[in-house]
């Protein structure tokens, strides 16, 4: 645990309290703040040597620096980012929110979310002050000690479609929804290659959302549709008219309306670029904290 009070007290109190328990002993001063080992004893014991006993007290320094300057900010985080954050860490251990807050360790958990949210809310807000710039030697070294591959190459495409997932059944008893459905699309089909807007018949049949824009859509990344949609419109050239095909929960006909390759591996090395000088800054405001802040680490004690 962490205590505060008074620098006074806390020069006082040294001694005596380090001789009532080992286990318990001060091993650093910070402002108004004790750490004691029993507070990081976790952190400590998984270092082997000295340097990364000292390493990890120095981290919890920062830490406490760091949270009492985000309180002076007013900086915590949302009540709803901590509800995210919780449901994500039940959803990793196969726990329903409502079980995860009656395990014993819960209040720990909390603790946790919430500093580190705060310090996150921290970062974010310092780094905000930074006027980072990337020069483009930074970008093109980077780019030579991080060459591209395959994988940053990415195919997004622009389309059109017509989908309908249910059908009127009155006057056709004998026929399933799927014929049904088929021989509509088949029919808009022919409608279309003989001149019929694709976008006016967007308009009167289809079902999905997109009819508002006439089928059309934002860009997509292809590979992230499903694998029975990009079976069927992978071989498409642009402007070209897929054949009816059943995707997801309904029946569809596209057509590819653009398409480009992107590469993301530049967008990739200049986000790495401003997070390294985001992290970078943060640092040295860090260490400025540091400059202007009572610290005495009892390093004989690790």
């Amino acid at each position: 645990m962490i205590f505060k009070m008074s620098k006074f007290l806390l020069l006082l109190l040294v001694v005596s309290l380090n001789s009532v328990a080992t286990s318990n002993s001060i091993i650093a001063i910070v402002n108004d703040h004790l750490i004691t080992r029993d507070a990081i004893n976790t952190k400590i014991d998984t270092q082997k040597s000295k340097e990364g006993k000292l390493e990890a007290v120095n981290q919890q320094v920062d830490i406490l620096l760091q949270m009492d300057k985000a309180k002076q900010l007013g900086v915590k985080p949302k009540p709803v980012a901590i509800n995210n954050m919780l449901k994500r860490v039940a959803s990793q251990n196969k726990l329903t929110l409502e079980q995860l807050q009656k395990r014993p360790e819960f209040g720990e958990i909390m603790a946790s979310i919430q500093q580190q949210l705060s310090l996150n809310g921290l970062k974010e807000l310092i780094s905000s002050k930074a006027k980072l710039t990337i020069s483009q030697a930074e970008i093109d070294q980077t780019i030579k000690d991080n060459p591209a591959t395959g994988d940053d190459i990415e195919t997004q495409i622009r389309i059109a479609q017509i989908a309908i997932s249910s059908i009127d059944k009155t006057d056709s008893l004998l026929q399933s929804q799927d014929d049904l459905i088929q021989a509509l699309l088949v029919d808009l089909s022919i409608q279309i290659k003989q001149g019929k807007s694709f976008s006016g018949l967007a308009k009167l049949y289809s079902q999905d959302e997109s009819y508002k824009n006439g089928g059309e859509s934002d860009w997509i990344i292809q590979k992230r549709l499903p694998k029975d949609f990009i079976k069927a419109i992978k071989a498409l050239k642009v402007q070209e008219l897929s054949t009816p095909f059943k995707a997801g929960n309904g029946w569809r006909l596209v057509k590819i309306i653009e398409k480009r390759q992107v590469d993301n591996h530049l967008k990739t090395i200049k986000a790495a670029l401003i997070r390294q000088k985001k992290n970078q800054y943060f640092s040295n405001w860090t260490k400025k904290l540091r400059k202007d802040a009572y610290i005495e680490i009892f390093d004989h004690k690790l």
